[in-house]
């Protein structure tokens, strides 16, 4: 198959695409990773959590050329573009469902160093979230750090007109993004579909999401609580543009 399509370029595609929804997408890159190293030193295993086709993998194998790197998905096609497209001796990419206990067993015993996401765990709800901070509290070393850029809400319950302020700003930066051109996620998905090289692998998808469910939305607060819980010495926002968030947590 990999002959056949340019692999390289759909996750260009996909880049593309995600900077409709945080434009600063690249600078948030470039934070965390050096956040990564100013806060656990150069890492020796590094996960990219949700890792989509690859994104923070390929810009973390090259920041940290000695590093192990796994990147951790359930999607079936991106998974497939980020092994085709990403390149490394010491990268390599695994499916992980994190919603079921146990995803972590595909990292092996050792713990790691740090682990990013980006624009990825807003899907979870808030008790799949608090599974999973409690997992990486035990798989990231003490001193390690997780970091995280993505939605969370600031809380309609809790500050209702901020929230909804923060929505309305967020939706106002998506809108001017693709009323520029920007491909949005939906366009994305249709030329995926319309690629003949990937019907098995979006039929594979329709099947492993088709129970996907979700609760409310993740809020800030719900993000802070479960990663102090999960033993995080020190959790924090390091930046914030309306209700985007880069949240950092340290073990």
């Amino acid at each position: 198959m990999s002959h056949q399509v340019d692999w390289a370029g759909w996750l260009q595609r996909w880049d593309d695409q995600q900077a409709g929804y945080l434009p600063d997408r690249e600078d948030q890159f470039r934070s965390m990773l050096e956040i990564v190293e100013r806060i656990a030193g150069v890492p020796q295993r590094f996960v990219d959590l949700a890792c989509g086709p690859g994104s923070i993998s390929a810009r973390a194998a090259q920041r940290f050329p000695q590093a192990e790197i796994v990147g951790l998905d359930l999607d079936p096609l991106l998974l497939e573009i980020a092994r085709q497209a990403v390149a490394g001796d010491r990268l390599r990419f695994a499916e992980a469902n994190l919603r079921t206990a146990g995803w972590d067993a595909v990292l092996g015993d050792e713990q790691v160093d740090a682990v990013c996401s980006a624009t990825a765990l807003h899907w979870l709800d808030p008790a799949d979230l608090d599974a999973v901070a409690q997992t990486l509290g035990r798989r990231i070393r003490p001193g390690g750090v997780f970091l995280n850029a993505d939605t969370m809400r600031l809380g309609p319950d809790e500050v209702p007109r901020l929230d909804a302020l923060a929505v309305a700003l967020r939706d106002e930066i998506w809108a001017e993004s693709h009323a520029n051109g920007v491909e949005d996620w939906q366009a994305w998905w249709d030329a995926a579909a319309a690629e003949p090289a990937f019907a098995q692998l979006l039929t594979e998808r329709e099947e492993r999401f088709a129970d996907r469910w979700k609760g409310r939305d993740i809020t800030l607060t719900d993000t802070i609580q479960s990663f102090r819980k999960a033993g995080f010495t020190e959790v924090a926002v390091l930046g914030q543009v309306a209700d985007k968030h880069l949240f950092a947590a340290i073990r």
